[in-house]
């Protein structure tokens, strides 16, 4: 089996440290830090604090022809209290589209019945924070983060 992969080099240009306030949508307030700070490409390196409530995806098998659909994907909603372990992401723009769009993963952690569980996925809307969330998001100049349409996967992909 032969390695596949496309890269492409920027630099670091900024560093944005976010704590967004109790009652608050992590996702949604992740997406109007970038807007409000006109972060074009970036990255979300880290994130630590609370949750009363996660929403999350994950692809539960690969279908055997593309593109993977909801049929495809788990969907899970925790109401409980949760440490946010780490948030990871990135900031791109969609072909065509020309707006900045976020895509988070998370890693999280509960307490139920006297045992630690983690979960994680990728961040949908309705992840509602209790106490603080730090999200630390960098923004890299001299590359462009766009999302084309590639054929093989049938879905947009980076640098397609």
């Amino acid at each position: 089996m032969k390695n596949r992969y496309v890269k492409r080099a920027g630099k670091p240009a900024r560093i944005i440290v976010s704590r967004i306030l109790p009652g608050s949508d992590l996702l949604q307030s992740i997406r109007e830090i970038v807007a409000e700070e006109e972060i074009k490409y970036g990255i979300i390196f880290s994130g630590v604090g609370a949750m009363e409530r996660v929403r999350i995806r994950n692809l539960k098998e690969v279908p055997e022809k593309y593109p993977i659909t909801d049929a495809n994907r788990d969907f899970r909603t925790y109401d409980l209290t949760c440490e946010i372990l780490t948030l990871s992401g990135d900031i791109y723009e969609v072909e065509e589209e020309n707006l900045p769009q976020v895509h988070v993963h998370g890693t999280f952690s509960f307490v139920q019945d006297g045992k630690v569980s983690t979960v994680g996925g990728h961040l949908l809307p309705g992840c509602i924070v209790v106490g603080f969330a730090e999200v630390y998001t960098m923004e890299i100049s001299e590359i462009e983060m766009i999302k084309r349409f590639d054929e093989e996967t049938q879905t947009t992909q980076l640098f397609a």
